[in-house]
């Protein structure tokens, strides 16, 4: 699950994108009849049909977004539900889309919804990713009426404790509820929230000492090939491990999970069907390579990205990212100026930000004020939704202390 809070990744069709961007119908396989950012034209063609709007809220940095894409979204099991819903895909980065944006409460990415055209009520909103079965089984629960505790519903509130800061609360829900939950997404959602929970707490919380527990669950969780969940949640969950060890002071076996990480993704990334479904691997692999003191072993796949998707600017983004990592700080100025003249949206902010930063890296003072300058020139210009207004306040602050 990806945050709304801006961090990087490559879109089903957006206007102006470019015909070979990661998320187009042809490169994805899309089957599903998706309206693109259009939520007037969608609720309409709903009403008039008679039929719930089914609404994907992504954003092209999102990870977890393009897994729906590449994964799900284009599995062809969901056919059977292409006429029962009306479809709508919203780039919540796109300025025509803040007020729908707003009007839903997206906080993640993705969320996943299911609104009453007649009355625009949300009947469901499920926030992170899902396998095809698993999505197929939430909305035919929608439909059926059916009620009840399910694995999703114990994943929510888990995640609810853990965005109303009742820390010690989410800990000891998710280390209880993870081993009796049956295999699957959500089991791996709690663990994530729980291990989340349990780091942001100090050292003497008595909750705190769950941490290795639920560390031990994750591993057991990451290394069943059975569990059904998709690559990019797997990876999503090796990344809180890690994290954890070395909170830990764990370090030797936060490497070896690291290693193990990398594996999976390589291994992923090399039996993707389309370009688009491999470069959903890209972020993830930057942080593996990132833990394994490597992230040098990123750039031949990041420039491979940048090849392939010449209008998309996540690749040299995250290519800027890592070039600053290595201390190449004109080399990561370069890249993140060639994203930054392709990107839209408050995504931007995140990229002057990091350009600031290379600018510091390198001296440059009077270079970072105008990056932190531009940054906040644009967010004046653009609507902020999610948390983009405390990044924009973030930038502020460090624009006055320089």
């Amino acid at each position: 699950m990806s945050g709304l809070t801006p961090d990087a990744a490559p879109t089903i069709s957006q206007a102006g994108a470019d015909a070979a961007s990661p998320a187009s119908p042809a490169a994805s396989g899309a089957r599903l009849p998706f309206i693109e950012d259009d939520y007037g034209r969608a609720l309409s063609e709903a009403r008039a049909r008679g039929l719930p709007l089914f609404i994907d809220a992504w954003a092209t940095w999102c990870h977890s977004c393009l897994s729906m894409r590449s994964y799900v979204l284009s599995d062809p099991s969901l056919q059977p539900l292409s006429n029962r819903f009306v479809w709508l895909a919203l780039d919540t980065e796109r300025a025509e889309n803040a007020p729908a944006v707003t009007r839903l409460g997206v906080k993640v990415l993705p969320t996943l919804f299911v609104v009453d055209p007649a009355s625009e009520r949300t009947r469901v909103a499920h926030e992170g990713s899902l396998t095809a079965r698993e999505l197929a089984r939430l909305l035919e629960s929608d439909e059926a009426g059916a009620g009840g505790t399910t694995p999703e519903a114990t994943a929510t509130r888990v995640a609810s404790l853990a965005a109303s800061r009742r820390l010690a609360e989410c800990v000891t829900t998710g280390a209880e509820e993870a081993p009796r939950m049956p295999p699957g997404t959500a089991v791996a959602d709690v663990l994530r929230s729980a291990i989340g929970c349990a780091t942001e707490l100090p050292d003497q919380a008595p909750e705190r000492a769950r941490l290795p527990e639920l560390v031990a669950s994750g591993e057991r969780v990451v290394s069943d090939a059975s569990q059904p969940i998709l690559a990019d949640d797997r990876s999503d969950l090796y990344d809180y491990l890690v994290d954890a060890l070395h909170r830990l002071g764990r370090d030797d076996e936060a490497k070896r999970l690291a290693g193990a990480w990398a594996t999976l993704l390589e291994d992923q990334a090399a039996r993707a069907a389309t370009p688009a479904a491999r470069a959903v691997f890209d972020a993830h692999r930057v942080l593996a390579y990132e833990a394994l003191g490597d992230p040098a072993r990123a750039l031949p796949m990041l420039q491979q990205s940048e090849r392939d998707f010449p209008g998309d600017y996540n690749p040299p983004a995250r290519l800027g990212k890592v070039l600053l990592d290595l201390k190449r700080d004109d080399e990561a100025i370069a890249a993140l100026q060639r994203a930054l003249a392709r990107a839209y949206g408050p995504r931007k902010l995140r990229l002057w930000s990091l350009e600031a930063d290379a600018f510091m890296a390198k001296g440059d003072k009077a270079g970072a004020r105008r990056a932190l300058q531009s940054a906040l020139d644009f967010a004046a210009s653009v609507p902020l939704t999610g948390a983009y207004p405390s990044l924009r306040d973030a930038i502020a602050e460090r624009l006055a202390a320089l």
